[in-house]
C-alpha cells in the first residue's frame, strides 16, 4: 500500500501552524499537522497581551500601516528586514479582521502597549486571555476538517531532501520511538523558538551563554528544533540568533519556596501595564522606568534599579483598584495562582521580605505611589499615558525578568522560503512564526508575536493553494 502524500505537512501546532493548516483545509488540500508534545497550542495559547492591528475598525481614527511599520522598524533597532515588516503591517488588519470574521474572536478592545505610537493591540472585552480565545477558535475549526491529520505526540526528526533546493517529506518519531515518513509536496516549519533549552547543546548557550541562568516564560517543548534541523539538513541560513527578548515581567509565585525559586515563570502580560499598572524598585519603593518603553528598556532598568543581595532583580507591580476593573479576569486569575494580590504598603513589604534581601519601608512604598499620583500627565520619567490614581489598597505581585520570545531564527524571504546560507531559496519549505529570523530584528513588540503568526500562516497557505 502505498504511503500517504499530503499537499503540506506542518510542523507544530502554536497560532502559526494553526492558522496555515486551517487556511490549507479550507482550501479543500490534505494536510498533516504534526505537533510534539500532547496538547495544541504552543506558546500562543498563553500569550496575554493581544494581537496588532493597523488601521482596523475596533481603534480610533488615525492609526495607519505606514505608522506601524515605523513603530517595527524603530523597535528592532535597525536589523529589522523592511520587506518582512512590510508584509506584517500590510497585512495586519485583514489578519484581526479575519480572526474576528471568520474564526468568531472577539478582538474589540484596543490598548496601547510599549513602543506604539497609537493603540493598537486587540483583545476581548470578555474574560478569554486573547492567545486562548484565539487559539482555541482555530482549533475547534480544524478539529472538524476530515482533510486534516493530527499527530500529536510526534517528534520532528528531519527533512527527506528530493533535490538541492526542494523536500520531499519529514521524519519524524512517534511516542514509542517508531519512527517513519510523512511525504509531502510542500512543508511549513512553525516549531517556534529556543528559549526553554537549557542543554548543554543549546543554541541559548551557542548565541548567548549570558543568559542561560535566566528563568524562561516558555513551554518546556521550545527547544529550536526548527532552527537545528533546518540549519542540519537544508543548510538554512540562521539570522539574529543573538537577539533574545528579556521580558520585564516574569511572575514570582509566592506558594513555596521552590516556586519561587522556579526557573519556569508565569508571563505577567504587558496588559497590566497598559492600563496603568506602574513597576516600584524593592529597593527604594519608587518608580525608576516609563512602563511603556520599549520591553528591553524596561527589562533595563529592572537589572539597573531592582537588583538585590542574592543576585536577583525582582521589582513591585502595582495596579489601582479603579484600573483592575480594565483587566479583572487576568488579575483574578493571576490572585488565584497566588501570583498577584490586594493590600497595602505593609502587605507589600511583609511579602517582600520572602524573596529580598533588604528590608523596605512601607512608608516608602506609599511615597512611591503619590509621587506617580503627582505624576499623572506630567511625568519625568516620559510615561505617555496614565491609569487612575493609586488609594492605600491596590493590587500588587513580584516580577522578573525572564527569557520570553527569540527573534532570530531561520531566514527568510517575503513569501517565508527558507533561505540557505548560500542566498538561495527553498522552493517548498517555509518557515513561519517564531522560527524565523529577520522581521523583528533587535527587539519585537508586544502583540506582534500573535500576528506574526496569522499573517505569514494565511500567506504561505494562500501560496501552496493556487498551485492546486
Amino acid at each position: 500500500m502505498a504511503a500517504t502524500r499530503y499537499d503540506a505537512v506542518v510542523v507544530g501546532s502554536g497560532l502559526a501552524g494553526l492558522t496555515s493548516t486551517l487556511s490549507l483545509a479550507q482550501s479543500g488540500l490534505k494536510v498533516a499537522l504534526v505537533e510534539k508534545t500532547d496538547k495544541l497550542g504552543g506558546n500562543s495559547i498563553k500569550a496575554s497581551s493581544g494581537i496588532n492591528g493597523a488601521p482596523t475598525r475596533f481603534q480610533e481614527p488615525g492609526d495607519s500601516v505606514e505608522l506601524f511599520a515605523q513603530d517595527t522598524m524603530k523597535s528592532g533597532k535597525g536589523r529589522s528586514k523592511q520587506e518582512l515588516v512590510n508584509v506584517l503591517a500590510n497585512n495586519s488588519a485583514d489578519a484581526v479582521h479575519w480572526l474576528s470574521d471568520e474564526c468568531g474572536v472577539d478582538l474589540s478592545a484596543v490598548a496601547q502597549l510599549g513602543g506604539h505610537s497609537f493603540a493598537r493591540t486587540h483583545r476581548g472585552k470578555g474574560s478569554l486571555p486573547p492567545g486562548f480565545a484565539i487559539v482555541s477558535a482555530l482549533m475547534k475549526k480544524i478539529e472538524g476538517a476530515d482533510n486534516v491529520d493530527v499527530l500529536k505526540k510526534t517528534t520532528f526528526k528531519g527533512f527527506r531532501k528530493h533535490s538541492d533546493f526542494t523536500a520531499d517529506g519529514i521524519e519524524v518519531e512517534d511516542g514509542e520511538k517508531n519512527r517513519r515518513t510523512l511525504l509531502a509536496n510542500n512543508i511549513i516549519l512553525a516549531t517556534g523558538g529556543y528559549s526553554a533549552d537549557f542543554t548543554s547543546s543549546s543554541l541559548l548557550r551557542r548565541y548567548r551563554p549570558d543568559l542561560v541562568h535566566l528563568p524562561s516564560t516558555n513551554g518546556q517543548q521550545t527547544t529550536g528544533d526548527g532552527q537545528k534541523i533546518a540549519e542540519l539538513h537544508l543548510d538554512a541560513d540562521l539570522i539574529d540568533m543573538d537577539a533574545i527578548q528579556i521580558h520585564p515581567t516574569g511572575f514570582v509565585q509566592l506558594k513555596n519556596e521552590e516556586t519561587i525559586n522556579s526557573k519556569w515563570k508565569f508571563l505577567c502580560g504587558e496588559l497590566i501595564r497598559a492600563i496603568g499598572g506602574i513597576l516600584l524598585s524593592p529597593n527604594t519603593g519608587a518608580r525608576f522606568v516609563n512602563e511603556l518603553t520599549t520591553r528591553d528598556n524596561v527589562t533595563e532598568g529592572v537589572f539597573q534599579h531592582c537588583a538585590n543581595d542574592n543576585g536577583h532583580a525582582v521589582c513591585i507591580i502595582a495596579v489601582s483598584e479603579e484600573d483592575y476593573i480594565k483587566a479583572k479576569p487576568h488579575i483574578d486569575f493571576y490572585m488565584s495562582q497566588n501570583l498577584m494580590f490586594k493590600g497595602d504598603a505593609k502587605d507589600v513589604t511583609t511579602k517582600l521580605a520572602a524573596i529580598a534581601s533588604g528590608r523596605l519601608a512601607p512608608e516608602k512604598i506609599e511615597q512611591g505611589l503619590r509621587q506617580y499620583n503627582e505624576a499623572i500627565g506630567n511625568d519625568d520619567l516620559g510615561r505617555p499615558s496614565f491609569g487612575n490614581p493609586f488609594g492605600t489598597q491596590f493590587y500588587y505581585g513580584f516580577v522578573t525578568p525572564v527569557l520570553h520570545f527569540t527573534m532570530g531564527g531561520v531566514s527568510i524571504n517575503d513569501k517565508a522560503q527558507i533561505l540557505t546560507k548560500s542566498g538561495k531559496q527553498m522552493d517548498n519549505v517555509f518557515a513561519i512564526g517564531e522560527v524565523s529570523g529577520g522581521l523583528h530584528g533587535g527587539n519585537r513588540l508586544g502583540g506582534s508575536s500573535l500576528l506574526e503568526c496569522v499573517v505569514f500562516g494565511r500567506k504561505v497557505a494562500q501560496q501552496i493553494s493556487v498551485l492546486y
